[in-house]
């Protein structure tokens, strides 16, 4: 198994061309600003989407962050662990084709 440069958060394999990232852990007060400040470093930000029960509304807690470029992922990825809104952010490659 690869292992990540010394961080131990266990990232997938990037999918061909990924441009979006998987964010977990997220506060319940989280807003887009924040998540952009987060990871404005990293390139250009195309899309912030927060994920949301789809029948009350309700935040889920976890949501994703799409860039304009590739590379742009490796280096979100890279913040894994990051302090966000108070907690400490997971970060992953979301899956290849949408979902």
């Amino acid at each position: 198994p690869k292992t990540n440069s010394g961080n131990n958060h266990n990232v997938s394999e990037k999918p061909e061309g990924c441009t979006t990232v998987f964010m977990g852990n997220l506060s319940y007060d989280i807003d887009e600003p924040s998540v952009r400040a987060l990871f404005a470093e990293c390139g250009t930000i195309t899309q912030v989407r927060f994920a949301e029960d789809r029948e009350t509304g309700e935040f889920r807690g976890f949501g994703h962050v799409e860039f304009a470029e590739s590379e742009a992922t490796d280096a979100a990825v890279a913040l894994a662990g990051s302090d966000l809104g108070g907690r400490e952010v997971r970060v992953d490659y979301a899956g290849g084709g949408g979902g």
